[in-house]
């Protein structure tokens, strides 16, 4: 067992927990002292995500040494997919452990059974925090969470958790920060710092040209979605009927298959580029606040990063705008069952781009600490 104190982050929906009773946030006490009993050393659950203790300790551990005894758990339900605050944890909490070689660190609990991570539904856009998930070894509540509290079965299963916990941290390597490849590196003559970087900071332009070509397919979405709209509108003024609105419906979903495809291609390239890099820019930015780095790498880091702001600042404006259009897909799509798969798609890729910004906005904030740091 490490020395520093291990921590875990309790990641859930409130509504959740209401809706099963408290059930939820009792779990996380009863594991934090089957833990305890079990090792002889307290687990700190955070659980209250509101108080400013949570933020801060959740910051300050990710960007210390003791990120290596911190988990994350996520509760994973249903609504747990679809609150934007719980998918930036997954993903953040993702770069940072694989950034130091602890992936295992991110141990999900499926509470309530989400068909995709069941592996129970099929021609369903992908869903890259519930990829994620699926790639841990996560823990299965689904029928557990049915059982009354004081059963054997149930605090049976609370006892394995709290010891998957206690070997988990037993087991766990040193934190190892992860290096990022380049192309054309071999062993005998490994990239440096300078050439890292010139290579991320070549690699920004293509993101920013990629959530271009998404926002003007996303604006060519919206103007055909409108004139269908208007289209439907004319229709029914003329006595077209609901033949009328099934024949606009039918064109808008061919003008669409081209521009639907095209945007599930962009929003898959957009987040395999970013999570794929994430953990090598979070160790950049952990080198470059190092004493042991030389001005001159000092130097092309703070360009590097000053970049990085600069591109903070684009996307999170057109991150806000795809958000509200997500929404309004959404709602349009309960009013025809043949645009539906379309729509859901269209869904599907904007939120990989939003997803996309809970990395940028880390680096951003990570940044913005450091710098902070150095005044």
């Amino acid at each position: 067992m490490t020395n520093e104190q291990p921590a875990g982050f309790w990641s859930y929906t409130r509504r959740d927990d209401q809706l099963d009773g408290g059930r939820i946030t009792r779990l996380s006490e009863r594991i934090a002292n089957a833990f305890e009993i079990i090792t002889g050393e307290p687990l700190e659950i955070f659980i209250d995500k509101k108080s400013i203790e949570w933020g801060d300790a959740w910051r300050a551990r990710l960007d210390s040494a003791l990120t290596g005894t911190t988990f994350l758990i996520p509760i994973v339900t249903p609504k747990f997919l679809q609150s934007q605050e719980c998918r930036r944890e997954v993903i953040k909490f993702a770069g940072h452990a694989a950034s130091l070689g602890l992936e295992e660190l991110l141990l999900p609990i499926h509470y309530v059974n989400v068909p995709q991570l069941a592996h129970e539904v099929e021609n369903q856009p992908a869903d890259e925090v519930v990829e994620l998930i699926a790639k841990r070894q996560w823990v299965d509540w689904r029928e557990l969470r049915l059982e009354d509290e004081d059963s054997p079965a149930y605090r049976q299963a609370v006892h394995k958790l709290a010891t998957k916990l206690a070997e988990i941290l037993e087991n766990a390597p040193p934190a190892t920060p992860v290096e990022i490849a380049s192309p054309n590196q071999n062993e005998e003559d490994p990239p440096g710092f300078l050439e890292i970087m010139a290579e991320m900071e070549a690699t920004l332009p293509a993101w920013q040209d990629t959530v271009q070509q998404f926002s003007a397919i996303i604006e060519l979405i919206g103007t055909e979605t409108q004139q269908a709209t208007d289209e439907i509108s004319l229709s029914d003024s003329r006595g077209g009927g609901f033949a009328g609105r099934m024949r606009v419906t039918e064109e808008l979903t061919n003008r669409l298959t081209d521009p639907v495809r095209k945007v599930d291609e962009l929003g898959t390239k957009y987040w395999a580029e970013l999570s794929t890099i994430d953990p090598g820019v979070i160790g950049i930015i952990r080198q470059s606040s190092q004493s042991n780095l030389s001005t001159e790498d000092k130097e092309s880091a703070r360009e590097f990063f000053k970049v990085i702001q600069e591109l903070a600042g684009v996307t999170r404006g057109t991150s806000a705008q795809l958000q509200s259009f997500s929404d309004n897909v959404g709602a349009a799509a309960q009013g025809s069952r043949q645009l539906r798969p379309q729509f859901r798609t269209i869904q599907a890729a904007v939120q990989k781009v939003i997803d996309g910004q809970a990395i940028i906005d880390e680096w951003s904030r990570m940044i913005g600490d450091m710098e902070e740091g150095e005044e």
